[in-house]
């Protein structure tokens, strides 16, 4: 009896010890969160991933009852931003939302002191971009097939402004030139922010970019609207034909902003989050926010954008290495 009794003593003894080597993994999950958030945004303030993050990070603090933090880490192409995201504990406390074109790029044309197969894990989409092919009204042409047959005509003589080497604008402009066999004159710029004054300017006749930024001057008769690279025509400008109606196949990239941790944040957390997400991006207000201004806002499985980064990686990459694209 007294035997038993210095043995159950013991078992006691051992459970307490193993639940105390439990219990902060335990109660921090339980407890998550119980400090602020932080969204890391690789971009300047301003910019459509920024107002994106901030109003995401408006209804997390909400349905999580936590502060969401959303700070700006922008340069080198997204990479210092999702850098400051490997870095962190694997906490559950610092996201990423970045383009997600970049995942992709960046590592075919950098040496980023990450790798987003092994350091990143997805958590959500958060929006569709949808990327228009968009002159200047001078150009003599109205539509895609009669744009590449002037660019045809003019080789090497059609300007095409890009956010530099490697942006989303630049393998658009490499998938037109495969696609067609014209050549364009590349000239590239820090940021779409840059291309549009010199399209107005006249020093660039092409380029590029998502709907928002382009419509008022569309409006105005300064630029013209030739195809969305979309799978389907979009209501904000309905007359617009995909690129595929235009007769580009498919030569026209589209993005999305993407949702991010580090990796080996507990799985619960990240369901947590997921689920947090879908209900914040499911809001209508939300919703009509972003498509009046071409996004298409909505959330996502981790294995669907696990798929589509899949995708990213193998188009990417072949056109990358078809096209010899380097950084200078």
């Amino acid at each position: 009896m007294k035997r038993k009794s210095v043995l159950q003593v013991c078992g006691a003894v051992a459970l307490a010890a193993a639940c105390g080597l439990m219990s902060p993994l335990a109660s921090a999950q339980g407890s998550w969160p119980s400090r602020p958030i932080r969204i890391e945004v690789p971009y300047p303030p301003g910019t459509g991933p920024d107002v994106m993050a901030r109003l995401v990070g408006e209804g997390l603090s909400k349905e999580l009852k936590a502060s969401v933090v959303v700070e700006n880490k922008a340069g080198a192409n997204g990479i210092i931003g999702t850098a400051e995201v490997v870095k962190a504990p694997a906490d559950g406390y610092t996201y990423l939302l970045v383009d997600r074109l970049t995942l992709t790029v960046n590592p075919l044309l950098y040496q980023p002191p990450y790798d987003p197969k092994k350091d990143l894990v997805s958590v959500s989409n958060i929006a569709d971009v949808n990327l228009y092919l968009v002159t200047s009204a001078q150009l003599p042409a109205n539509d895609f097939k009669s744009f590449i047959a002037y660019a045809k005509a003019n080789p090497g003589k059609v300007t095409f402004g890009t956010g530099g080497v490697g942006s989303v604008m630049h393998l658009n402009m490499e998938l037109l030139e495969s696609g067609t066999g014209v050549k364009f004159l590349h000239v590239p710029y820090k940021a779409l922010a840059e291309v549009i004054p010199a399209m107005l300017g006249g020093q660039v006749e092409v380029t590029s970019g998502g709907v928002e930024a382009m419509l008022p001057y569309v409006q105005k008769g300064s630029f013209k609207l030739l195809a969305v690279g979309a799978p389907t025509r979009q209501a904000i400008v309905p007359n617009v034909p995909t690129i595929a109606e235009a007769g580009g196949s498919d030569m026209l990239l589209s993005t999305s902003y993407s949702f991010h941790a580090k990796s080996g944040v507990p799985p619960e957390i990240l369901a947590r989050m997921n689920a947090a997400l879908t209900k914040v991006l499911a809001q209508p207000e939300l919703k009509r926010w972003a498509a009046e201004r071409g996004l298409g806002a909505g959330a996502s499985t981790p294995a669907e954008l696990d798929a589509r980064i899949a995708v990213d990686n193998d188009r990417i990459g072949r056109l990358v290495r078809e096209r010899g694209i380097k950084v200078q």
